[in-house]
């Protein structure tokens, strides 16, 4: 596909417009991959480690998590290293 400019503009102006497109491209892709690779992550965990997760990020304690869900604080810290 061949694009037309309206407007004469310098060879430096193209180049590092287009330069700093690819790059903003390159950081988009790169962004893209790392939340896919998290969520492949996310969906291999088991229902429980994802209960646990989910009080742990809202800040509960892991003897808090375990009180919670009924669970001993070392079955909440084997949960949460997953």
């Amino acid at each position: 596909m061949r694009w037309i400019l309206d407007k004469t503009i310098g060879d430096d102006v193209l180049v590092n417009a287009i330069r700093h497109a690819i790059e903003f491209s390159r950081a988009c892709l790169g962004q893209e991959a790392d939340i896919q690779a998290l969520r492949t992550r996310y969906a291999s965990l088991t229902r429980r480690e994802r209960e646990v997760m989910a009080l742990v990020v809202s800040g509960f304690l892991n003897k808090q998590v375990g009180a919670e869900l009924g669970q001993s604080e070392i079955t909440v810290r084997t949960h949460e290293a997953r």
